[in-house]
C-alpha cells in the first residue's frame, strides 16, 4: 500500500417517500439485470409521481484550481463537508464546517485525480475512486476529521470508464457507478459484483415505460455522476440537465418515484459537478466556482 503524507491541517435532510414492499423477499427484483422476476414484480412501480420544488440552503465557494467539482462528502461525526475538484492531483480539497466556513489549509490538495468521494461510516475514513487507472483511495482523518494521510487502496481501472464517479450505498455496503443506461455495483474493496440495476428512465411504472436511446440519454442527463440518498424507494438519483431536475429512482424496481425541481439559473453540466450528502443535493456553478446546496 502506497502512502502519501500531507501536512497536518488545523481544526477547523427531503421527506422520505413511501417505500415499496416486496411481496416475496426471496425472489429477485426486476431492477436486477439477468435475474428471474415474477410477473407481479415486473409490474412493480408507483401509482403517482411526487414532485418537490427544492430551496437553496447553502453554498460553498471553491478557490482557484480545477474547473469541475468532483464530489461533496459529509462526515456526520465531525459535521464537516469535503469538496474535491476533479482533474488533477494538485487541485483543491476544501473542508467546510456546518456553517460553510473553510476549516482546511489554503494549500490543501487532493493528491490524486478524484472522481467519486464518500465518507464511509464503517471505516471512519474519507474514501473515493480516481481517474482512469489511478484506482481507489482513502484519506486517514485526524481527531478533528481533517485529512492527514492518503492511502492508495487499489490501483487499476475498477469502474466502468475513466471518468466514472462512484457513490457509496451504505445499505448494501457497495459502490455504485453509472454505466450508460444502467447502474453497476462494486464491493467497497473495488471488486466488480457483476450485478447491474436497470433504470426505467422517466417511467413511474410498467404502464408508463418508454425507451430511451443512449444518444438521447447523453443529451439529457449528467453521464458520469449519480447520487445515493439512502431514502427507501428513492435511493438512486440522476441529474436531468435539460429540465434542471433531479430524478430519484427506486433501487429495487428501477422506476422513478420523486422529481426534485432545482431553482438554478446557471447551466448544469453533462459530467461531474453533481453530488449529494447530508440530505442536500449539490450542483456546482462553474462560472462562480460554488457548490450550491438544495433541499
Amino acid at each position: 500500500m502506497k502512502k502519501i503524507f500531507l501536512p497536518l491541517v488545523a481544526l477547523a435532510l427531503l421527506t422520505v417517500s413511501e417505500s415499496l414492499a416486496q411481496k416475496k423477499k426471496s425472489a429477485a427484483v426486476s431492477g436486477l439485470i439477468g435475474n428471474e422476476a415474477t410477473k407481479d414484480e415486473k409490474n412493480v412501480g408507483n401509482k403517482e409521481l411526487k414532485i418537490i420544488s427544492a430551496e437553496k440552503v447553502m453554498d460553498m465557494a471553491i478557490p482557484e484550481g480545477g474547473a469541475n467539482g468532483a464530489s461533496v462528502a459529509y462526515n456526520p461525526k465531525e459535521k464537516l463537508y469535503y469538496a474535491a475538484q476533479a482533474g488533477n492531483a494538485e487541485f483543491p480539497l476544501v473542508i467546510f464546517n456546518a456553517n460553510g466556513k473553510v476549516v482546511s489549509a489554503e494549500d490543501q490538495k487532493t493528491l490524486i485525480d478524484v472522481r467519486g468521494l464518500w465518507y464511509n461510516p464503517k471505516t471512519k475514513k474519507l474514501e473515493g475512486n480516481a481517474y482512469q487507472e489511478f484506482g481507489w483511495f482513502s484519506y486517514e482523518l485526524n481527531k478533528d476529521g481533517l485529512p492527514e494521510q492518503l492511502n492508495k487502496k487499489k490501483e487499476g481501472l475498477y469502474q466502468p470508464d475513466q471518468n466514472s464517479a462512484g457513490v457509496l450505498n451504505t445499505e448494501d455496503n457497495e459502490v455504485l457507478f453509472l454505466d450508460g443506461l444502467n447502474i453497476v455495483c462494486y464491493s467497497t474493496d473495488g471488486t466488480d459484483k457483476r450485478k447491474s440495476i436497470q433504470l426505467h428512465f422517466g417511467a413511474i411504472n410498467a404502464n408508463d415505460a418508454a425507451t430511451l436511446s443512449l444518444a438521447d440519454f447523453e443529451k439529457t442527463y449528467n453521464t458520469s455522476s449519480i447520487i445515493y440518498t439512502g431514502m427507501k424507494g428513492a435511493e438512486i438519483g440522476l441529474l436531468n440537465i435539460t429540465k434542471k431536475e433531479i430524478e430519484l429512482y427506486n433501487i429495487k424496481s428501477g422506476y422513478l418515484s420523486i422529481v426534485i425541481k432545482l431553482p438554478v439559473r446557471f447551466e448544469l453540466e453533462t459530467r461531474f459537478n453533481f453530488s449529494y450528502s447530508n440530505g442536500i443535493y449539490w450542483v456546482f456553478d462553474k462560472q462562480n466556482r460554488k457548490w450550491n446546496g438544495f433541499r
